[in-house]
């Protein structure tokens, strides 16, 4: 398998976190964790397939991948490729006019979202386009042609700080703390222009913070404390959800990516 990483354009940077083109000449399956950003995905050459939930399907040859609770495999046809368009999490509210919880636990076709005509256009010219370049070039068309006079709550954007601040080990109550709205009213906005929960997506960012602070050295239970979980049985629990794997067997096979 074979990854390039592109950066988006400064006027795309508030909601493209990066561009990935993904190339498989052998097929490969591939796990997924869950991500606490929304997904926009274009099959160049090949077929994608997604098994989750004991369920086998082919993915839109164009679509967006909602947050998910659990992993999930990707299986790259031999000879396949994708561009993949990671957003921010305000990301997709730029984009989209819909309730962003409404892609939860989904995979869509971007023909249910995109007027066609412009869609099957930049499939078409996607199909001939002979470089990497042209193709992140396509698709910054794309994206600034479908952007959407959409203003995110300056009160969200202060609330997703204070959770990527802590790592997600940060009780939900005190999230409003400051701020002049009810706890019921962040939650409902929160879901509508993000795209999952608070407790969600804090737990998102808290398990990918252990991932990503784990080494051979590390004792997984001062880990699991560290992260705030209170005790070992309850982080195993948290992290076979996400994960699929017991933290044991998931550090000792290390992912693609």
């Amino acid at each position: 398998m074979k990854i390039l990483s592109y950066f988006p354009s400064p006027e795309l940077l508030p909601y493209v976190q990066k561009y990935l083109i993904i190339e498989s000449e052998n097929g490969i399956e591939n796990r997924i964790l869950p991500n606490p950003h929304l997904v926009l995905s274009f099959q160049l050459k090949g077929t994608l397939r997604s098994f989750e939930s004991n369920n086998l399907y082919d993915l839109p040859r164009a679509g967006i991948a909602g947050f998910r609770k659990s992993a999930r495999k990707i299986i790259y046809s031999k000879n396949s490729s994708a561009l993949l368009v990671i957003l921010t999490e305000i990301g997709a509210c730029a984009f989209f006019k819909e309730p962003i919880s409404d892609f939860y636990g989904k995979t869509l076709s971007l023909e249910e979202l995109i007027p066609k005509q412009i869609l099957r256009n930049t499939e078409e010219q996607l199909f001939s386009c002979k470089s990497d370049i042209g193709r992140i070039s396509l698709i910054e068309n794309f994206l600034l042609q479908n952007q959407k006079e959409r203003m995110v709550d300056p009160i969200l954007r202060q609330t997703l700080l204070k959770i990527q601040k802590s790592n997600g080990n940060i009780k939900i109550r005190d999230l409003k703390q400051g701020l002049p709205i009810s706890l019921d009213s962040l939650e409902k906005k929160f879901k509508d222009s993000i795209g999952t929960t608070l407790k969600h997506y804090s737990n998102l960012l808290r398990i990918r913070s252990v991932i990503s602070a784990y080494s051979e050295q590390t004792n997984l239970t001062d880990l699991a404390y560290g992260a705030g979980y209170f005790d070992q049985s309850h982080f195993n629990k948290e992290f076979k959800l996400y994960t699929g794997d017991s933290p044991k067997f998931f550090f000792q096979h290390p992912q693609n990516w």
